[in-house]
């Protein structure tokens, strides 16, 4: 998450990062010189992926069979119109995972705005999709809907068509405000530190969308 906060002052735009983090404003790509949800992709979204254990397939660190993601799939083309933003590889032999990322501020954690959500809950209720992966042996279809602030995990067991929303649904939005304060890069005081950060996500994001925890936590979600 530093990466986003170090450019946003690289760019000489901490004031555009403080209106996203403290105002329901979408990111406008005018300030970030790129389309918004490129940038946000490539500056959080991507780097939080490597932090979970998923890795660019270009990366130094990933390793062959290991996990990793792969941008813009055309993997289930012929039987999905549409192609998820990223598919999470090497997951787990019974699980196929997708990820929706939008531009920063387009997924809230409450109300109408949750452009990550929705298209989510699309790959999850399309029967023919379901269909197809359950012909295939997977037993879970997991969607990953996030705007690089807030993280959304939704599952669906393909046998029995059972659906399991927002487990969990993580707001990252306050520790990436006080990551850009400590920066300099906004304005504001912050008494907590990195360690009470980092205790924050091993206990809210790390059990869920982790590579090395993703499928036990699909399994337990279903048997528990």
């Amino acid at each position: 998450m530093e990466l986003f906060v170090h450019k946003f002052r690289d760019l000489n735009e901490g004031g555009q990062l403080a209106e996203i983090l403290r105002n329901p404003k979408t990111l406008p790509g005018a300030r970030v010189e790129q389309q918004p949800e490129v940038f946000t992709e490539q500056y959080l979204i991507e780097p939080v992926l490597h932090g979970l254990g998923y890795w660019s397939p270009t990366s130094e660190q990933h390793e062959a069979g290991g996990t990793h993601f792969i941008r813009r799939p055309i993997t289930y083309r012929k039987v999905e119109p549409r192609h998820p933003d990223y598919l999470l590889k090497n997951v787990g032999d019974a699980v196929v995972c997708l990820v929706e990322a939008k531009a920063a501020n387009r997924e809230r954690m409450h109300g109408s705005k949750q452009a990550a959500t929705a298209d989510i809950r699309q790959y999850l209720e399309e029967d023919t999709f379901c269909k197809y992966l359950r012909n295939l042996d997977h037993e879970y279809l997991v969607g990953i809907g996030t705007d690089g602030l807030r993280w959304t995990l939704w599952m669906k067991h393909l046998q029995t068509g059972e659906l399991r929303k927002d487990t969990p649904k993580v707001d990252l939005s306050s520790i990436v405000e006080r990551e850009a304060i400590r920066a300099d890069t906004i304005d504001g005081d912050v008494e907590l530190g990195r360690a009470a950060d980092r205790e924050t996500l091993s206990e809210e994001l790390i059990p869920a969308f982790a590579a090395r925890n993703l499928s036990e936590h699909v399994r337990r979600s279903f048997t528990t």
